[in-house]
């Protein structure tokens, strides 16, 4: 084992709250810093998600229930919009962290090293832990939540694979390129062994940057900051249109690794563009999965979480998975990716479980055709009697909003809780023919 000799003890409880740690933190909600030094990845997320500055506000309802200490501060971006604040202490009870901000190209300012430094009990942590959080733990004299080398590790998608393939774990056809020139040669050797397509993932990646899908005999160039990390994995593709697969699907087990205990407390389905991009997810899987699958995933995860541990990895995180049916009944289950992270699972879990024990939820982006502000979102809401509140067996809980440049809701994030997948898909149908909201699915 990498960092120290002992193996925490193993919680399974899916469909519960892990117990929050103890202590207060420091949360770093700024997607600059997720692929540690690698700029252009960041760039390339930039492009891509254009109100990446509004993302951390996820994190803002939901940090008091991973932290139990009284002095939890949350550094974002720019504030949450207006409304936000009264529904979730007011509404919904909810014990919210102290905001300062921090602008994405902005160093960190002496008004966040003084709080962080006045903080009794509290830790730093942030999306990953980097260089420059280890910098801001050794200059406030703070203890990291993890270190930079566990997450740096246990992001890392080449360790992962061949981890995996060292113990004799399922895994994808794969050939390692070291560089841009490997990529042609590796895509031919899979199509020789029938694959249609291929899929190019960097060692460092997430939300779908660092990882191309391709023509098995045409891939595209790949840009040389793909291999900021070491070598790329080149993967056999596998969907339906192979002999034999009628469907895949992509679960997800949801974890929190504290120093003694892996607590393994959600499992989710993964909701996918066509380009495999993360829009949401369903907890509990739907339709539901065979307990044999299920046991199977949760073996896998255990697995891979003890690895997390060991490489010194502390904090939320997602194993997500590939499965394959076959024709004849058998099932193919495979790892994709650990996100050794808060992900975009994490806060509805969290969320969800801390409102109703067990029960069901789905999260989804929604859009808004005509952007309104915030605080006639949640009216208009409260006023068709979908706003989520403690009680109710099921309703729409905003987690958060992405604003056009004037300031106004132009998409959120909206959890739907309720006690079946029926109850989700009637209350997400009301919502979205409501007449004054205007919402379409993302």
């Amino acid at each position: 084992m990498k960092n120290g000799s002992h193996k925490p003890a193993i919680n399974a409880h899916l469909g519960e709250l892990p117990p929050a740690r103890p202590g207060s933190v420091a949360f770093f909600a700024n997607l600059q810093y997720i692929f540690f030094d690698n700029q252009a990845l960041t760039d390339e997320l930039r492009a891509t998600v254009h109100t990446l500055d509004s993302y951390g506000g996820r994190l803002l309802p939901a940090l008091g229930l991973l932290w139990d200490g009284p002095d939890n501060i949350l550094i974002l971006e720019r504030p949450p919009l207006p409304g936000f604040h009264e529904y979730l202490t007011h509404s919904l009870g909810l014990r919210l962290p102290h905001l300062l901000f921090c602008g994405i190209d902005d160093a960190i300012t002496p008004e966040i090293e003084n709080a962080v430094r006045n903080s009794p009990g509290c830790f730093i942590d942030g999306f990953v832990t980097d260089e420059r959080l280890a910098h801001l733990a050794e200059t406030t004299d703070t203890p990291l939540a993890g270190t930079v080398d566990g997450s740096h590790r246990g992001n890392n998608k080449y360790l992962l694979h061949h981890f995996l393939e060292e113990n004799g774990e399922p895994i994808f056809d794969t050939i390692d390129a070291a560089n841009p020139d490997g990529i042609a040669p590796a895509g031919a050797a899979l199509a020789k062994q029938g694959y249609h397509h291929i899929v190019i993932k960097a060692a460092v990646g997430a939300s779908g940057i660092g990882l191309v899908r391709a023509n098995a005999n045409n891939p595209p160039p790949i840009p040389a900051h793909y291999f900021f990390d070491g070598p790329c994995l080149v993967q056999g593709w596998i969907d339906d249109t192979l002999d034999d697969i009628t469907k895949v699907t992509s679960p997800s087990v949801q974890f929190l690794i504290t120093e003694e205990s892996v607590h393994l407390y959600d499992l989710t389905d993964q909701i996918l563009s066509v380009d495999s991009v993360h829009e949401g997810n369903i907890a509990p899987p739907e339709p539901p999965l065979e307990p044999a699958v299920s046991e199977e995933l949760l073996r896998q995860a255990k697995l891979t979480a003890l690895w997390l541990h060991a490489q010194g990895y502390r904090g939320t995180g997602s194993t997500d998975f590939h499965l394959a049916f076959h024709n004849d009944g058998n099932v193919d289950i495979r790892i994709c990716e650990i996100n050794a992270r808060v992900t975009g699972a994490t806060y509805p879990s969290l969320l969800a479980r801390h409102f109703q024990k067990g029960g069901s939820w789905l999260m989804r982006n929604l859009l808004l055709s005509d952007p309104m502000e915030s605080r006639n979102v949640f009216d208009q809401l409260s006023q068709a009697d979908l706003l989520y509140t403690p009680g109710r067996k099921s309703g729409v809980l905003p987690v958060n909003f992405n604003s056009t440049p004037d300031g106004l809701v132009a998409k959120g994030q909206f959890l739907i809780l309720g006690p079946s997948h029926q109850s989700l898909h009637e209350t997400m149908s009301r919502t979205l023919h409501q007449k004054n909201l205007h919402f379409t699915r993302d």
